[in-house]
């Protein structure tokens, strides 16, 4: 089996998800070294790792919610000289409740997670990506940033503005060989989509396409594919992954 990412330095957020757990799974297992970011461990995660210790550059733990926190565990424990060819934003959290019921704060707390730190983090790591000849970029955002729904005011905000700002950011990295493109996929199942409102998963699952929840490691196939040099010319894309 071709290593298609052999030599390849990956850092993945959100790594003990379900969906990070399973993207982090694909690129070692196509040859990837990895540096894992991650809040809470758990057993899946602590045994991955365990297994595949010698494809692991660093694992940081660190709570999104601190970017005093973030930037100070990158900026210590990766090298200033450590090539990185690719990053996937996978880190986030759901909350869903119509908007009136739904304090501020909590919407704060939501764009922190889903989208002030994935910027703080692609900021930090610019300076490592434009040691690869061809870098890419993949934020995790969501169907729920492309289609409106009643009740998902933190989470689908949150998504909208992480897919604007792959738009942007495609077409300013671009100058260093950077490409930025997102995956918008429908209701995964996982911790994350048990945090949602149960009539807007529902609703979320019945609206789709395909009917039905997707699976992480269909989520991981697409996100390889969008990392590989069989993508090389796709930038600034919103792939939407909901459909059959």
């Amino acid at each position: 089996m071709k290593k298609i990412f052999k030599n390849k330095v990956v850092f993945i957020t959100g790594a003990s998800g379900n969906i990070g757990l399973a993207i982090s799974k694909n690129f070692i297992t196509n040859g990837a070294k990895v540096i894992l970011q991650y809040n809470k461990g758990n057993n899946d995660f602590k045994k991955f790792c365990i297994k595949n210790s010698a494809n692991i550059i660093k694992k940081l733990k660190v709570n999104l919610e601190n970017e005093n926190d973030l930037e100070i565990k990158i900026k210590s424990r990766i090298s200033i000289k450590q090539k990185i060819d690719i990053l996937i934003n996978s880190a986030a959290v759901a909350s869903g409740s119509i908007f009136e019921m739904t304090h501020i704060s909590n919407i704060k707390k939501i764009f922190q997670i889903n989208f002030f730190s994935q910027l703080k983090i692609i900021q930090l790591i610019i300076k490592h990506m434009k040691r690869s000849d061809n870098a890419s970029i993949c934020n995790i955002g969501s169907i729920s940033g492309i289609i409106p729904q009643k009740g998902n005011i933190s989470y689908g905000t949150s998504k909208s503005a992480l897919i604007f700002a792959t738009k942007i950011l495609s077409k300013e990295l671009s100058i260093y060989n950077i490409r930025v493109n997102a995956i918008a996929p429908g209701v995964v199942t996982s911790r994350m989509a048990d945090m949602m409102d149960k009539k807007v998963r529902e609703k979320t699952v019945k609206d789709s396409p395909l009917g039905r929840e997707l699976k992480p490691f269909e989520v991981a196939k697409k996100v390889l594919f969008i990392s590989s040099a069989n993508a090389k010319k796709i930038n600034g894309q919103i792939l939407k992954i909901d459909r059959k």
